[in-house]
């Protein structure tokens, strides 16, 4: 494996760690905030019509993961 193999692989298990995904979270959970406070254009550049774009895309690929989780791994649901 190169340096860059191994660099990429160690971010890759960082990101995907509980760390990480508490990050991802925080973001999120944040982003709400700001919206639900109307004070979305205090955080972002994108158009409403973007953001939205984003997260149904983040949520369709939650979905999927899920799906799969329990499809390919035998999880179950919570």
């Amino acid at each position: 494996m190169s340096m860059l193999e191994l660099t990429l692989h160690a971010r890759i298990r960082r990101d995907y760690s509980a760390e990480g995904m508490e990050e991802l979270f925080l973001r999120l959970d944040l982003l709400h905030d700001y919206v639900s406070d109307g004070r979305l254009e205090e955080i972002t550049s994108l158009s409403r019509a973007e953001l939205r774009g984003w997260l149904e895309d983040l949520v369709f690929t939650a979905r999927e993961t899920l799906r799969e989780l329990e499809e390919v791994y035998d999880v179950s649901p919570a």
